[in-house]
């Protein structure tokens, strides 16, 4: 067979593998079922989306207070919070102050002697609360708008106040002021001083007996007005239903009469006298005076008894996954309302500018800052009523119109639960905290070590009151230094003066004196002046809201949020009061919206996986889907607002996962066993091809760049007339093994096969898929196809050795193929009748392509390629330049070229092709002595030697000998016309 015409083989065919497939495909519609008809397909999808929204509602549906998708969503928007968040729109005017253990180990050591060691002693749990006294006179000092304690002051006794003791001496009990023990008075007293001070009030469920701050806590009571007013007190009503009494703070701070004057609270006679009598005792004290930490408590300010100015509720309650998010505007306590402790903040902020700016007649000033509140002469306008500041603003009702309330010109949107949504803050970077700039280089650069991230574990700035506490008693005791200096030496002249003019019974006495005041002034003088770490306290706290936080173990307040599980909870504090003064709270969609978005994701999945074709289609599309909600979701957060996430997500993921189960069930079988069917007859591209492509079951052609392959099994003949009468299942084998392997070579290059005649292989490169590079894919095909053939040679020596080992031939090969490569401008398409047709090309040069497989014959070549091949591969593959020849049937020549390998040859191979180009060029120069000397070199170096075997470089040095012989007439050219195909 090997010996016949390939092109007329090919024409007569097999049979049309395109209108076979055609057939295949309508009778797998009709054995396999009728999934692709539309209406099956609509009952499919539909089954599929009812499934799937089923399935997604179940996460939706409120179970108890929290849907299932709840512990997916929450941690979602915590996770938008730590990854988009940043720090840079943080309010500037919050300073956190951290009550540590250096600093109540600092505050703790009362009893120290003039050259600073502390005393033995030491004060047990809780720590005096005197401490926290030096912290209002600093801030005081420096400007600060508002001091927030949110610290838990829950009691006073013997263990935090004790300005009396009894003791025995020389036999006698004797009362003994010990004003350095009384903590809680000192505090309560410089608390209340001032209207700056802002504390925490913490509600307990356990019961107590009624005390005396149960009757004064009413005074801090708040009011609402609204619409919106019965939604939220119900809301309220329900979260703090379980607490009763108030434990913090003590009664002295919510109305400033200490317990040593707790009479006043009650009326009695001459309690302002005694209160006064009290404040002259303890600035007259000599133990506070003496030592440099305790006068720096003093003077005791001199002021009416009052409550400290604001007291609010600072009562958090997680969301179901114990995280705190958001926050309540009031609270209810023993049927009263109360203002959190941030809008308490907020109230003495507005109120200090308030009364700072009327008195400086800057009205426009204060209107300009605080946008929504109008400052007049008569008082401070909110919401068309003005309230008088004498009132301390108390009066301003919280609003509550709809879903939002308001608070002195601050609008805060509530959610479902009637509660504010933080916007929780990212990190500080280490050299945006407050005592980055009092900071060594060296010290600089420790603290970037110990942070390699770049960032604290901070929100707002914050110092350790350590620094403050030492820095308010180095700013007193040089005071006081100064102040004693200038005292010393206006009354040494003084007693001078008066030790001249004395009586002699009271030199002595006035000698006495001037040598003390002048060794005291001595002993002042020598003392060095303090340089305060952090400066002029101004530079630190000017128009700071100024937060106590208690980080110390023991005062630990820690919650998890959605920056950390381990946050201090004034994080939290601070955080509303920014959010409260920017107006920059957090919103969330409607829970209605979820579910339009989870429903309508997973029903719009389903139809798309089920109509999108490959189920690879339906996946891209839901990932870009997916994609699309969390971009949106980004969006939504940079404008402070939680879109759904989890909800549209899972809608996807069930859709995507329900229409992929209802495709395999439906279609996916169906669709592999025809496709699997189908591909016994066409090649892979092709069949995808016709899927994507349905309509290109119909006649129609198109020209097209391509490359067409042919190739036929040299002796075949002999092998079908050898084994075939004895032994035709050998020789079907032997076809069978040939025709599968050179077959997947094939398909791996991108080939179509487009026919078997035979032995004989058709394929073609560069439809119905463009390829730019087909007369590569073409060549490197048939390189290794014939590379493989050889290694297989073995495998079909030993299949016939036992039955017709005559077959074998002495080099041990069996099956010997040749092949013919042309490229160039091809009709392709559906060729034949509307009944039967086939997918083939045809065209010059397939013509060119499938005269040239036998033409190897002829030059003892396994491989000729035509010259438009070799242009388009030259540089990739090593060739040779065969023969110039006129093909049957044509009259205008062709150059023809010998495939030999890839780019990288054998040296022999280079030799060879060396004295080849020499000959041809020669040759073809009519120069046929020389040409014959080059192409004898050739022969050397050429694959085949054997004897009697035809290769290229022989048939050529024949050649010469002959027109050496008989030299060509004048008009001879090099071509050589072919009689036959």
């Amino acid at each position: 067979m090997g010996d016949g015409n390939t092109v007329e083989r090919a024409m007569s065919g097999l049979g049309s593998t395109m209108v076979r497939a055609g057939e295949k495909l309508r009778k797998a519609r009709t054995e396999f079922g009728k999934a692709h008809e539309p209406r099956q397909r609509a009952v499919t999808a539909l089954l599929a989306c009812i499934a799937a929204c089923a399935v997604t509602s179940l996460l939706l549906v409120q179970w108890d207070d929290a849907a299932l998708i709840d512990y997916v969503e929450l941690p979602s928007r915590d996770a938008r919070v730590r990854t988009i968040e940043t720090n840079e729109q943080r309010d500037p005017d919050i300073l956190l102050i951290n009550i540590d253990e250096a600093a109540l180990a600092y505050g703790d050591s009362w009893q120290s002697a003039q050259d600073g060691s502390a005393a033995a002693d030491r004060y047990a749990w809780p720590w005096p609360r005197h401490v926290y006294s030096k912290i209002i006179r600093y801030c005081r000092e420096g400007g600060a708008r508002v001091v927030v304690f949110d610290m838990i002051y829950s009691e006073s006794g013997p263990n935090t106040n004790q300005a009396m003791l009894v003791r025995e001496v020389n036999g006698n009990l004797t009362r003994m002021w010990t004003f350095d023990q009384a903590g809680d008075d000192l505090f309560a007293m410089e608390a209340t001083a001032q209207d700056d001070v802002a504390l925490a009030l913490v509600l307990g469920a356990t019961n107590r007996s009624k005390d005396v701050r149960d009757d004064l806590l009413p005074a801090y009571a708040g009011k609402l007005k609204g619409d919106g007013q019965p939604e939220l007190l119900d809301s309220v009503a329900d979260r703090y239903a379980k607490f009763r009494t108030a434990e913090a703070p003590y009664p002295a701070l919510l109305d400033g009469w200490p317990s040593l004057v707790a009479d006043g609270r009650s009326g009695a006679e001459g309690a302002d006298k005694k209160l006064a009598s009290l404040r002259k005792r303890i600035n007259g004290d000599p133990w506070l005076n003496d030592s440099p930490r305790l006068r720096s408590l003093l003077p005791v300010a001199s002021t009416p008894p009052q409550g400290v100015a604001g007291l609010g509720l600072v009562m958090g309650f997680e969301d179901i996954d114990g995280v705190l998010r958001r926050y309540d505007v009031v609270g209810a306590h023993d049927t009263r309302l109360y203002r959190t402790l941030p809008l308490e903040t907020w109230r003495l902020f507005v109120l200090s500018y308030a009364r700072e700016f009327t008195a400086a007649g800057r009205l426009e000033d204060f209107n300009s800052r605080f946008s929504g509140l109008v400052l007049t002469a008569q008082g401070l306008e909110c919401d068309g009523v003005t309230y008088v500041l004498a009132n301390e603003l108390q009066d301003v009702p919280v609003s509550i119109e709809g879903d939002t309330a308001s608070y002195l010109g601050r609008a805060m949107p509530l959610d479902g639960s009637s509660r504010v949504l933080l916007r929780y803050r990212g990190y500080l970077r280490p050299d945006q905290n407050a005592d980055w700039n009092y900071l060594s280089p060296e010290q600089q650069q420790a603290v970037r070590d110990r942070h390699p991230n770049d960032r604290l574990f901070a929100v707002y700035p914050q110092l350790s009151a350590t620094d403050i506490l030492r820095d308010w008693d180095f700013l007193s005791d040089n005071r006081f230094k100064t102040a004693e200096t200038q005292r010393l030496n206006a009354l040494i002249p003084d007693l001078e003066k008066s030790l001249a003019s004395a009586a002699e019974e009271d030199r002595d006495a006035l000698q006495a004196q001037l040598s003390d005041a002048r060794m005291r002034l001595k002993a002042v003088k020598s003392q060095q002046v303090h340089t305060l770490g952090l400066g002029e306290p101004s530079a630190i706290v000017k128009d700071k809201v100024v937060i106590i936080a208690a980080t110390a173990i023991g005062l630990l307040d820690r919650h998890d949020t959605p920056l950390d599980s381990n946050t201090p909870g004034t994080w939290v504090l601070a955080t509303f009061f920014d959010n409260l003064k920017n107006e920059d709270f957090m919103t969330e969609s409607p829970r209605w919206l979820a579910w339009l978005l989870a429903l309508f994701g997973a029903a719009f999945t389903v139809v798309t996986v089920l109509y999108a074709g490959q189920l690879r289609n339906g996946l891209v599309l839901t990932l870009l889907l997916a994609v699309l909600v969390l971009v949106a979701g980004w969006v939504a957060f940079e404008q402070q607002h939680f879109l759904p996430l989890a909800a549209p997500l899972a809608g996807l993921l069930f859709g995507f996962s329900h229409g992929a189960l209802a495709k395999a069930l439906t279609e996916g079988a169906q669709k592999r066993q025809r496709e699997s069917f189908a591909r016994q007859y066409m090649g892979r591209e092709l069949v995808d091809y016709v899927i994507k492509n349905p309509g290109a079951l119909k006649l129609g052609g198109e020209n097209r760049a391509m490359s067409v392959f042919f190739s036929d099994v040299a002796g075949f003949t002999t092998v079908t007339e050898t084994l075939g009468p004895n032994n035709p299942e050998r020789l079907v084998e032997l076809l069978n093994i040939y025709l599968e392997r050179m077959t997947d070579l094939m398909l791996e290059t991108g080939g179509v096969i487009d026919k078997y005649i035979g032995d004989a292989i058709m394929c073609f490169w560069g439809a119905p898929v463009d390829q730019a590079d087909h007369a590569v894919r073409a060549c490197r095909g048939a390189l290794t196809c014939r590379a493989e053939l050889q290694r297989m040679q073995p495998l079909f020596a030993d299949s016939i050795r036992g039955i017709a080992p005559q077959l074998i031939k002495p080099d041990g090969t069996v099956l010997y193929a040749r092949a013919g490569i042309n490229s160039g401008l091809m009709t392709v398409g559906n060729m034949g009748s509307s009944k039967r047709f086939a997918y083939t090309v045809m065209g010059d040069a397939v013509n060119l392509a499938a005269r040239l497989e036998p033409q190897c014959k002829e030059y003892g070549t396994d491989i000729l390629i035509g010259q438009n091949t070799e242009k388009l591969i030259r540089g990739e593959f090593t060739t040779r330049a065969i023969d110039l020849i006129v093909v049957k049937g044509k009259s205008e020549p062709v150059e023809v070229f010998e495939l030999i390998g890839g780019k990288d040859v054998p040296q022999f191979v280079a030799d060879m092709l060396k004295h080849w180009n020499e000959g041809i060029t020669l040759f073809r120069t009519r120069q046929f002595e020389q040409a014959l000397a080059s192409f004898r070199n050739a022969a050397h170096h050429e694959t085949t030697q054997e004897e009697g075997e035809l290769n290229p470089s022989r048939l050529y040095i024949r050649r010469c000998e002959e027109l050496l012989k008989s030299p060509p007439p004048p008009e001879w050219n090099g071509v050589f016309v072919k009689k036959t195909k």
